[in-house]
């Protein structure tokens, strides 16, 4: 939606809420925030693994990362860790939506032969309620606050980024929940960055293909590395974060990595032209609904 032009001035004293930050990703997003200047409130649910990179950050006089320990699913210990992150640095200037797990199996295995000696069970929508809620509530928060603080040096309220995959594009049949959740942020980033493009505040998200970190056993990865497949370095994806912080205009963007290639993926405009009239009455009507403008005799 927007240019591509990158920050072009030092992030220093910048301050950013990760969630997700005891490993992988958010682990080494951290530690590249800190090196260039920016206070990280570090999230996760592993509080002593978030907590010991944070001592790790904190290793000269200043005070440079805190760790606090929040569940994402929860609304409440989010909350709380922002709390917590403002009373130690003033501000967050970017929120990261990072906190995700694998497919957690939602059914049980298909197997028409042995079902009617089991019950018809709940479903088990553990990966949705951390890679779309969990998301969400981080996006929730930050649009709120970014909502109630003034304009930063850099000349917007805030901006908001949140993890995707290659999965927001592509289907897996094995991995009904994980495709779901990161299809649910990939459109939701698109729309939110539309509804709060000019008003301070950006939102994009950057998806890349399999990385080598917590959310996958080792020897399942030694599969994919045997066969040339995990190949995406992390210092690339990282860079996709930090390329969009600081003054960069760039704003709903889906920022993609497949090993040394990065992309913007594109927005699918199939049959786009015969749905657009209905599309853009109802994206008028609902903002009139929810209260993001009044009706025009001219609409």
């Amino acid at each position: 939606m927007s240019s591509q032009g990158g920050s072009s001035v030092s992030l220093s004293g910048d301050v950013a809420f990760v969630t997700g930050a005891a490993s992988g990703i958010g682990y080494a997003l951290s530690r590249k925030l800190v090196e260039l200047g920016v206070k990280v409130v570090m999230v996760d649910v592993n509080e002593e693994g978030c907590s010991d990179m944070a001592r790790e950050f904190n290793r000269g006089t200043e005070t440079v990362a805190i760790a606090v320990k929040a569940n994402t699913c929860s609304w409440d210990e989010q909350f709380a860790a922002y709390e917590r992150g403002v009373k130690a640095f003033g501000r967050i200037d970017y929120f990261f939506a990072n906190a995700g797990i694998s497919e957690r199996q939602w059914l049980p295995t298909f197997d028409p032969s042995t079902a009617s000696s089991r019950p018809i069970t709940k479903p088990a929508l553990t990966t949705l309620e951390v890679d779309l809620i969990g998301q969400l509530y981080t996006a929730a928060l930050a649009l709120q606050v970014f909502e109630r603080q003034e304009v930063n040096r850099h000349g917007f309220r805030g901006k908001l980024l949140l993890t995707a995959s290659i999965y927001s594009y592509f289907t897996c049949s094995t991995m009904p929940m994980y495709t779901a959740s990161k299809a649910g942020i990939l459109h939701f980033m698109r729309s939110a960055a539309k509804l709060y493009e000019g008003k301070g505040v950006t939102v994009n998200s950057v998806a890349p293909n399999l990385l080598a970190t917590n959310i996958g056993s080792k020897e399942a990865f030694k599969v994919f590395e045997a066969r040339g497949l995990l190949r995406t370095p992390m210092d690339l994806v990282v860079r996709q974060f930090i390329s969009v912080l600081g003054d960069s205009k760039d704003n709903g963007r889906a920022i993609s990595i497949n090993d040394e290639e990065v992309w913007d993926h594109p927005v699918d405009m199939t049959r786009w032209e015969e749905n657009s009239k209905c599309c853009d009455m109802m994206e008028y009507m609902t903002g009139i609904r929810t209260g993001y403008w009044k009706w025009r005799e001219d609409a």
